[in-house]
């Protein structure tokens, strides 16, 4: 069965390793964006996130195990139509574990997080996913998130592509 909650300084290696394979992935869809210094998440970073007040940094456990991790900050500004300002909460990241996909991990993160929004009286829910990666953009349709907008990128400079994770 599949538990969701807060994040503790604990989790850091589950996540740390989640958070590698995330970096890894997304680096071979957008190069340009994930290059190799992003992957230097280090304890004391992790327990600088769990300190901020406006976010909220989840996992998702099976067995004990962390299989997933979610971390959502709170909005006060304009949102996405940039027209009036919008109270709502974005999903920085959400990764699950690859053998655990579609066991209902991510949907039990994405309840977690949708209270927490409700909790904040957020006016919407955004997040970011990118183009290549159809198989979150399935599940965000699935559980009702709509495209509202397409984000667009110029790369100004070219960097060296990784051919392996750094250990």
């Amino acid at each position: 069965m599949i538990s969701v909650r807060p994040a503790k300084h604990t989790d850091f290696e589950p996540v740390a390793a989640l958070m590698k394979d995330f970096m890894v992935q997304h680096h071979h869809w957008q190069p340009e964006q994930f290059r190799h210094r992003v992957l230097g998440l280090t304890a004391a970073i992790f327990q600088t996130w769990l300190s901020e007040a406006d976010e909220l940094h989840l996992v998702a456990q099976m067995d004990g195990n962390v299989i997933g991790y979610a971390m959502a900050n709170r909005w006060r500004g304009t949102g996405a139509a940039f027209v009036y300002p919008r109270r709502g909460v974005f999903v920085g990241t959400i990764v699950i574990a690859p053998d655990q996909r579609r066991n209902g991990a991510g949907r039990a993160l994405f309840v977690a997080l949708e209270r927490w929004a409700t909790d904040f009286n957020a006016e919407y829910i955004g997040l970011s996913v990118a183009a290549q990666n159809d198989a979150a953009k399935s599940f965000y349709t699935a559980l009702g998130y709509d495209v509202e907008s397409e984000y667009r990128a110029k790369t100004l400079r070219h960097v060296t592509r990784m051919s392996s994770v750094p250990e």
